[in-house]
């Protein structure tokens, strides 16, 4: 499948090198002092936390204390919801229906997870995520937005087996900014598990940092991954996998794969 480059995601830069450290240092000088600290805090974690799960837990317990929103990869209030917007407009635009299940996997503190809820069918949406500490703000967003009566699942998780969720039942499942960081085995695992649950006409749609060069990783948080890979991995777990153009097109800075147990109508493959 021919694959095109997004000029804003500069895809070719390997990020992990001196070189690139350096230089953009030089661009940025006052991002330096920040840089070290999370690069201090990054080798103290990984110290004190050998599995990626645990070391990721304990990355959103510090962010999570600061502002539950840059947690979750906003700079602003008006970011978080932006971001959620558009998760939730392409959603629809692509059938997600009022009846349908949703299953939002790193729900975080319901950036999209709110709208999801609000659109959705009373217990139709089942949020995941392994922080406690962002579950808890997720619990203060469903408060402020008065969205208790839409009974949504909110559930703490320590990996993506999905052991605990029924056959065949999500008729979407969504994973936004969750594989950008996550190394190969945790991606696997999800990929190795995420078929069971879906219906036979569901999808899974998750984001990723793409690159067109080396896949390479920014201390422990952050991952880039070539889409091919991805793609993949999908397929040799027998599922139907294609990169999501029209995602490419909006404003968000990662790109989109869509996985399914079968080929969607009207999807090439």
């Amino acid at each position: 499948m021919a694959q095109r480059s997004n000029p804003r995601r500069t895809p070719d830069r390997d990020r992990s090198t001196l070189t690139h450290k350096i230089g953009y240092a030089l661009l940025h000088p006052g991002r330096v002092a920040p840089y070290l600290r999370r690069a201090t805090r990054d080798t103290w974690l990984r110290l004190r936390h050998p599995d990626h799960v645990g070391y990721y837990r304990a990355v959103m317990a510090g962010d999570t204390r600061r502002d539950p929103e840059a947690a979750v990869g906003s700079r602003s209030h008006e970011r978080w919801l932006a971001l959620g917007q558009m998760q939730f407009d392409y959603l629809v635009e692509h059938g997600l229906a009022p009846e349908h299940r949703m299953l939002d996997i790193g729900c975080g503190n319901l950036r999209g997870g709110w709208r999801f809820i609000d659109y959705l069918a009373p217990g139709h949406y089942y949020g995941i995520d392994i922080s406690p500490d962002i579950l808890i703000a997720a619990k203060r967003t469903l408060t402020e937005r008065r969205l208790q009566d839409k009974l949504p699942h909110l559930t703490l998780t320590g990996d993506l087996t999905l052991d605990f969720l029924p056959d065949d039942h999500f008729d979407v499942v969504h994973a936004h900014s969750v594989f950008s960081h996550s190394p190969p085995h945790v991606i696997e695992e999800c990929l190795a598990h995420v078929g069971r649950v879906l219906t036979e006409k569901g999808f899974f749609d998750f984001t990723f940092d793409r690159t067109e060069g080396t896949e390479h990783q920014v201390l422990h948080e952050d991952f880039y991954y070539r889409a091919e890979t991805l793609l993949s991995l999908a397929r040799g777990h027998g599922l139907y996998a294609r990169l999501m153009d029209d995602w490419e097109e909006r404003p968000h800075g990662q790109s989109k794969i869509r996985v399914s147990r079968s080929a969607l109508p009207g999807e090439a493959v």
